[in-house]
């Protein structure tokens, strides 16, 4: 049994030592290392040049008005995560007092946020942490009790609709969320992280990648079931399960299947280190390998398996990059995705590439992962993880048993939800499988030792001056472009200082809120109308002119900024037009008929007339013929 032992151990040195040799032998040069600020300058780029779309200053918010309008859509939130993650300072306050309003309307639906789509709960819920938010307090029902949009949109989504219903997104997107706080999940929920972790894994394909549907791996969806999976990587836990492509019963660990993931990757990697995906090289495909490498604590720009001919996958992706600072979809265009114009900025491809950019400077910076939410550790944790990191990467075929078990007892002594962060846990692990080290029986026999961070202090919020003259100078009448002021107000007013006329000020921001939402119903109102009573335009007749005077009216009834929301007015007016004109026509025609029908009666009374005249002459004659 000794020296069974003895030639494992042998055999260990042996394979860590060609790997280190290989790894020398067969490392690529790379033609650009990007430094800390290349990276915060490609941010700063973007966010640039997301403002001059959004027609702000440089120096004013990039959350600006027009932008906070978005709030709670797929165009208006991912842009505060990516500057939540920079830790760039913009309207957080805004953002959050807006999207609370914006989830508290539509929970007043059956359907809350969507019928189908659970990433609406995910991607809300991340955006909210991003700027500062609690999404398990976002917003009230009417009843006063708290919004969850966790527990909603994660471990108790089933009991309204299938976590999955949209298919792998929806579990890959609800297992990221629930883990953005590392969420605890209670007693008695519809969902285990076990449950939502099978869900993803038993939808790996043959050749270890992920896909939205069918049999040909994508590298979007494999890198995104990468990032939701990474924090179980070190786990030593194994999973039994039937693969959905085949129907093939398995039993990996999450290690084994993000492995074989990375190898999948790294053979659709492009030979100028980009991804093309159904067909097309683009940015987004690239950004989100970006952040899956990144969520394993991979250096990007040091991996052979992600360098190609000397390009990294930061080379990958700044191909996209254009001159105005933002970037473009793709370098070719594509008929059905009008936005992916070859020679202008995209708001999509940008904003992906700026949370991108932050996960590479996380890294850089040792901070936690694009999607862990949770404070930065402790001085002492990051000691204590860069200490153990140290010693494992230490490790030789003259490391004995005893140590590698003290070693092991060190990394169980970490809270489970830290332990992902020691990125080199793997090369401990499989050492300690070569000596016949009982693993999980050394892990169940470790205490925990828990780190003590600082607390954060209350700060506390006054309700200034300058807050007082804004409520005072909002205008009359109100439009819905101060909607998002309003609602700024109230919230910081809500959470503000008491003082004497805290109560005033509040009424008189909840009437500017209602008259606001009035104006907003009646915008939708009007938009319904269109679409359903008039639409189609072609098929518009005389019976619709009430309908058409009724919009037309309650449209002259709107301001300008308002009536900009009227969607497809200038059909109306034409409509209107139109139909003014098959009036105008019928009007004519019953005049016509009238005046037509007026002159035959005068014609034939006058013909009647003049028969008469000429029988009462007739009659005159033969009378005095008569008398004669």
């Amino acid at each position: 049994m000794k020296k069974t032992k003895q030639i494992l151990c042998g055999l260990i040195s042996i394979i860590l030592l060609f790997t280190i040799i290989m790894q020398a032998v067969c490392a690529q040069p790379v033609k650009h290392l990007y430094s800390e600020q290349e990276i915060l300058k490609v941010a700063e780029d973007i966010i640039n040049w997301k403002k001059s779309d959004n027609k702000s200053s440089v120096n004013g918010y990039l959350l600006n008005d027009a932008f906070l309008e978005l709030a709670g859509t797929t165009a208006g939130d991912w842009f505060p995560i990516g500057l939540g993650r920079f830790a760039y300072q913009d309207d957080e306050e805004g953002y959050l007092a807006v999207i609370k309003e914006a989830v508290q309307k539509r929970y007043g639906q059956a359907e809350k946020l969507s019928a189908a789509k659970a990433t609406e709960w995910h991607r809300i819920s991340l955006s909210v942490l991003a700027m500062g938010g609690d999404p398990t307090h976002c917003g009230t029902y009417k009843d006063g009790n708290s919004i969850n949009l966790i527990a909603d949109g994660t471990y108790n989504r089933g009991k309204t609709a299938p976590l999955g219903k949209q298919g792998i997104n929806g579990w890959i997107w609800g297992l990221i969320a629930l883990d953005s706080m590392r969420y605890e999940i209670p007693k008695g929920s519809f969902y285990s992280r076990d449950d939502i972790i099978t869900e993803i894994i038993k939808r790996q394909l043959s050749d270890g990648g992920f896909a939205l549907s069918g049999k040909v791996s994508d590298p979007d969806v494999t890198a995104m079931a990468i990032q939701a999976l990474s924090p179980y990587y070190n786990a030593e836990k194994s999973y039994t399960y039937n693969q959905k492509s085949d129907n093939k019963q398995m039993q990996k660990s999450v290690r084994n299947i993000i492995d074989e993931a990375l190898v999948c990757l790294s053979k659709m990697q492009l030979a100028d280190g980009d991804f093309a995906s159904w067909g097309t090289q683009n940015a987004e495909s690239t950004a989100q390998v970006i952040v899956a490498i990144c969520s394993l604590g991979i250096d990007v720009q040091q991996d052979n398996r992600f360098i190609k001919n000397g390009n990294t996958l930061l080379d990958g992706i700044m191909k996209y990059r254009m001159k105005d600072g933002g970037f473009i979809h793709s370098l070719a265009y594509q008929a059905d995705n009008p936005t992916s114009l070859p020679n202008k900025s995209n708001s999509m491809a940008s904003e992906q590439v700026l949370y991108t950019m932050a996960a590479v400077w996380r890294q850089q910076n040792g901070m936690r992962i694009l999607y862990d939410f949770r404070a930065e550790q402790s001085t002492a944790l990051r000691k204590r993880i860069s200490n153990l990191k140290s010693k494992i990467s230490s490790i030789t075929n003259k490391t004995s048993k005893s140590d590698i078990e003290k070693l092991l007892k060190d990394y169980y002594s970490l809270s489970e939800s830290e332990r992902n962060y020691v990125f080199n846990y793997v090369k401990l692990s499989d050492v300690a499988k070569g000596l016949e080290i009982n693993i999980l029986q050394l892990a169940n026999k470790t205490a925990v030792i828990p780190d003590k961070g600082e607390e954060d202090g209350y700060l506390p919020v006054y309700f200034i001056l300058s807050d007082r003259i804004a409520v005072s100078s909002l205008p009359k009448p109100l439009t819905t472009k101060q909607y998002v002021e309003v609602v700024k107000l109230l919230t910081k007013l809500e959470q503000s200082e008491n003082f004497d006329e805290k109560e005033t000020y509040r009424q008189i921001l909840l009437n500017a809120k209602n008259d606001i939402l009035a104006i907003q119903n009646e915008i939708d109102s009007i938009n319904a109308q269109v679409k359903n009573k008039l639409y189609p335009f072609d098929k518009i007749s005389l019976k619709d002119k009430a309908v058409v005077d009724d919009i037309v009216n309650r449209y002259k009834k709107l301001s300008e900024y308002d009536g900009q929301k009227i969607e497809r007015y200038e059909d109306v007016l034409k409509t209107k037009t139109k139909v003014d004109n098959y009036l105008r026509a019928v009007i004519i025609t019953v005049v016509l008929i009238l005046v037509v029908s007026i002159l035959l009666i005068l014609v034939a009374l006058h013909i009647r007339k003049r028969r008469t005249k000429k029988r009462h002459e007739m009659e005159q004659l033969e009378k005095l013929y008569e008398d004669e």
